[in-house]
This record gives C-alpha cells, sequence and structure tokens, in this order.
C-alpha cells in the first residue's frame, strides 16, 4: 500500500507539474520554486523499509491483538506519510497557480476557487480510500483466520475419515481372508483379495469424481435458477415506458415481416412464372428437336434421290456418247446419209405418208358415220 501511495503522489506530481508547464507556454521554469515540498530520499528509503504485505499474510495468525496493533502502527504510518503527500500537492498547485496568474488569458479568481475544490474533492477521495483499503485489510485478517480455522477442522476431519476407510479396509481384508468356499473348503487366494481391493479403490475414485461434478453441476444449476429468478424479477418491474417501446419495437418488427412476406410471395410468383416458361421452352425444344431430326431423315433420302439422279445422268450421258460414236462411224461408213436430195425427198415422203394416214383417218371417221346412218334407217350395204 506505502508504494501504491507513493505511485500515486508521483502520478499526482508529475499531472501538476505536466499542467504548469502547459500553462507557462514559452516562459522559462523556476526550478527553485516548491523543491522544499517533495519527498526527500529519507522518505523514500523509509517507504522501501515498511514490511510487505503479502509475507504478512503467509504467516499463520495467532494473536489477534497483536495484530490489530501492527495495523496501527501501519495506519499512522501511512497518515504520516498522507500528510507529507498532501503537503507536496499543496505547494504543487501553488506553483500551477503562480503560473497561471502570469499569463492574461486566465481569470485568476475562478481559477483559484476551481483549485479548491480539486483540493477538497482529492482529499475525500483519499481518505475514502484509506477507508475501504483498511476495511478490505480487516476482513482479509478474518477471512485469512477463517479459512485457517476450516483448513484446520478439514484437516482432522480427513485424517478421521483416512483412518476410518483404512481400518474398514483392514476389517475387510481379515474377513476375506479367514473366508473359504462352500464346497471346495479352500481359502481365497491373496490376488483375487488384492484385485477386489484395487476394484474398490477404483469405484470410489470414481464416485468421488462423480460427487464433484455433481457438487459443481448443482452449484451450477443454483446459479442459473438465481440468474433466472433475478431475470424474472426485472421482467416483473418493467416500466410502461419500456413496455410501450417494446410495443412499438413488436410493430415495426411486425411491418417488416409483412414486407418480407409480400417480397417473398412475389419472388414465388416470379418463380412460377420463370418455371412455367422454362417447361415451354423444353417442350419447344423437344418439338424443334423432332422437326429437326424429321428434316434430316429427309435430306438424307434427298441426298440418296440426288445421287440416283447423277448416277442415272452420268449413265445417259455415257450412252449418248456411245451413240454419237456410233453415228459418227455411220456417217463415216456411208456418204449418202449426207446427200440433201435424199433428205429433202425422205422429208417430202414422210410427210406425205403423214398426210395418207391422216385422210385414211378421216375417211375411216366418215365411213363409220355413213354406215351408222344407214343402220339407223334400215338399209344394207
Amino acid at each position: 500500500e506505502a508504494e501504491q501511495e507513493e505511485g500515486e503522489e508521483g502520478a499526482g506530481g508529475s499531472d501538476a507539474e505536466a499542467a504548469a508547464d502547459g500553462d507557462e507556454g514559452s516562459q522559462p521554469r523556476q526550478g527553485s520554486e516548491g523543491d522544499d515540498a517533495r519527498p526527500t530520499s529519507a522518505e523514500l528509503d523509509e517507504l522501501d523499509n515498511l514490511p510487505d504485505d503479502d509475507e504478512e499474510e503467509e504467516e499463520p495468525v495467532d494473536d489477534t491483538a497483536t495484530r490489530m496493533q501492527e495495523l496501527q502502527d501501519k495506519y499512522d504510518q501511512l497518515l504520516e506519510l498522507n500528510e507529507r503527500a498532501l503537503q507536496h500537492n499543496v505547494a504543487l498547485q501553488r506553483r500551477v497557480i503562480q503560473r497561471r496568474a502570469q499569463d492574461k488569458s486566465y481569470d485568476a479568481p475562478d481559477k483559484q476557487s476551481e483549485g479548491k475544490v480539486t483540493e477538497h474533492k482529492y482529499q475525500n477521495v483519499l481518505h475514502n480510500v484509506h477507508t475501504v483499503r483498511l476495511q478490505l485489510r480487516l476482513q482479509q485478517v478474518k477471512a485469512a483466520r477463517m479459512s485457517e480455522e476450516l483448513k484446520n477442522q478439514l484437516e482432522t476431519k480427513r485424517q478421521k475419515s483416512i483412518e476410518c476407510r483404512d481400518s474398514f479396509q483392514e476389517f475387510k481384508r481379515q474377513v476375506a481372508r479367514h473366508a473359504e468356499y462352500a464346497r471346495t473348503g479352500k481359502k481365497i487366494q491373496e490376488k483375487i483379495i488384492q484385485e477386489v481391493e484395487e476394484f474398490e479403490l477404483d469405484k470410489d475414485a470414481e464416485v468421488e469424481e462423480v460427487r464433484g461434478s455433481n457438487i459443481s453441476l448443482k452449484n451450477r444449476l443454483a446459479k442459473l435458477e438465481q440468474a433466472l429468478r433475478k431475470k424474472d424479477e426485472l421482467a416483473e418491474n418493467l416500466h410502461v415506458i419500456d413496455f410501450e417501446q417494446l410495443k412499438i419495437e413488436n410493430q415495426t418488427l411486425n411491418e417488416k415481416i409483412e414486407e418480407r412476406n409480400e417480397e417473398l410471395h412475389k419472388l414465388k410468383k416470379k418463380t412460377v412464372t420463370t418455371v412455367q416458361i422454362i417447361t415451354h421452352m423444353r417442350e419447344k425444344v423437344q418439338f424443334v428437336q423432332q422437326e429437326y431430326q424429321a428434316l434430316k431423315a429427309e435430306l438424307a433420302q434427298l441426298d440418296q434421290d440426288l445421287a440416283a439422279q447423277r448416277d442415272l445422268v452420268a449413265k445417259t450421258k455415257h450412252e449418248r456418247d456411245e451413240h454419237r460414236a456410233d453415228s459418227g462411224k455411220l456417217k463415216q461408213q456411208t456418204s449418202i446419209m449426207n446427200s440433201e436430195h435424199l433428205t429433202r425427198d425422205y422429208e417430202m415422203r414422210a410427210e406425205h405418208i403423214k398426210s395418207l394416214k391422216e385422210e385414211i383417218s378421216k375417211l375411216k371417221v366418215r365411213h363409220g358415220e355413213m354406215t351408222k346412218f344407214v343402220q339407223v334407217h334400215g338399209g344394207t350395204i
């Protein structure tokens, strides 16, 4: 605690000096002011020579009166250190006020009043800190004493339980050693007895572990029940404003839920429409594929017909070439074929034959008509 107070004094001094340096601006520092109020090296040595509280806590508490006397001595020493720290703080505050008084931009009366209020607050807070620390020390001493007593009681009960357990195990061991089998009359072997004892020890360890976990779970259950009870109390103590606020929030959330439901409904409609379009497109694709297959088969048939026609044309051309070759050979063999008179006579005879055939056909028609006329009028030919 003495070291902590020394740290607080150093922090307070450094803060005051920083404030003084910030207020003085470009003015030179006066190192001779307030140096007498700072803690000397002898005081720091006295702080270092104070007994350590942690070492004292490790020693057993035997006499309450002696302990209280030691605490009172330490408290007196800390009060003296507190007075010195207060004097040092007052000196630093005076230096700050002097520095601020030199600056025209600050109002001296207001700043002096602020310094007085800060000092009063600091003294009250420091007094509260010392009071709380003293109460904490007393509670620590009381808790240490109770802990030591409980530890002693626990140790005695533990020793007694160990003795009872050992005696009971020895009793069971003696009974097992003198026991005999009903049929054979032989005694139980030492190895079997040892195995049974080891089995019992394992089961006892498991039971202890389960008991510890059961205790921890019970404590956890109690904490959870207490927390739940506090939550119920808080829920019961809700104010009307909180209820209205929750009501408004619930209404806004319901509106948001309705908006989300509408958006979801729209998305569902879009999904249904998209599925229908996809189904229609799939059917159309299937129909187009069927048409494509039919056209493909027709194209294959047309290709086959074209190939056959091409073969026929090639064959016909080949025959034409053969006839031309034969005609050329005949023309070369007979020169009569090339006579114009014969050709003209042939043409005239062909026309005469054609005209005679036409006249014959006309005469036949007339003969038929006359025959019919004679037959109709009852005559004979």
